[in-house]
């Protein structure tokens, strides 16, 4: 069942990767767009200073910026078909953890293996848990996004809902960074729809935050906030986006294992 969602996901994706590399170009035109008028803006205010551009004012590095922009069409394909791998390859592992289980418990002595056995079977409920919550998010957050910005006429939909599908998959750090060229295309569009928009996200993100977070995390295992954020930050610098991307199952995995070896089976104490 599990190989034949993700099987039409990667069916659906590639017929519409050409449409989505496009947007996904345009999102980034339109971000850097979006930042120019917000400098101009604040310009005209006096908050800021006109630059030269001799200067390195930020008027320059913004137009520096949009030539960046035109590569984003031709990276992106890429970036989203090593992220959409890295999404199935935890997925497999988090939907049929038994297939692994066997094969690591031959490895453990015999004497230990039940042991070993409980602690698999702790991480593979806690993984596929997480997994199912991510999913659940990723779902909400891309659907309410995607149809928000389609009722609103924005034609960047499709790119935009994509983009905060994938992005929601990183807990905390991606939905933050995915709400910066949502909120960036609908100020672009006006300042009443990005209004809108600002306002809608915040209400999907609250919500997925407050209630679908704490119903998988009542089944999974309740991740320390501080303690994911400063796992997500190493593991970036050390390993860059898939670091970023793995940071969450390894901290699960980390955690499982910490209080089935050393808290319940050295300790002695029964976690509930």
């Amino acid at each position: 069942m599990s190989i034949s969602v993700f099987s039409f996901i990667i069916a659906v994706a590639s017929l519409s990767a050409g449409r989505l590399v496009m947007q996904l170009q345009d999102v980034g035109e339109a971000v850097v767009e979006f930042a120019e008028q917000a400098h101009d803006w604040l310009t005209g205010l006096g908050v800021m200073q006109e630059e030269d551009d001799e200067n390195g004012g930020l008027a320059s590095a913004v137009r520096d910026m949009s030539g960046q922009a035109l590569t984003w069409g031709m990276t992106a394909l890429g970036a989203i078909t090593s992220f959409v791998i890295l999404v199935v390859l935890t997925g497999f592992i988090a939907v049929n953890p038994a297939l692994y289980r066997g094969g690591a418990l031959r490895l453990v002595p015999p004497a230990k293996r039940g042991i070993a056995e409980e602690t698999l079977s702790a991480l593979a409920h806690a993984l596929r848990w997480w997994f199912l919550g991510q999913l659940v998010s990723m779902a909400l957050l891309g659907v309410s996004v995607g149809l928000g910005l389609f009722v609103l006429g924005i034609e960047l939909w499709l790119g935009l809902a994509v983009l905060t599908a994938l992005l929601t998959f990183i807990p905390f750090i991606g939905p933050l960074i995915a709400a910066v060229p949502v909120i960036a295309v609908g100020f672009a569009a006006g300042m009443q729809t990005g209004l809108i928009v600002l306002a809608g996200y915040l209400v999907i993100q609250n919500l997925e935050g407050s209630v679908v977070n704490p119903l998988i995390q009542q089944r999974a295992v309740n991740l320390a906030p501080a303690l994911l954020i400063a796992v997500q930050v190493l593991l970036s610098l050390v390993f860059g986006v898939m670091g970023l991307i793995l940071a969450a199952p390894l901290t699960i995995v980390g955690m499982v294992a910490v209080q089935k070896l050393w808290v319940e089976h050295t300790l002695g104490e029964r976690i509930t």
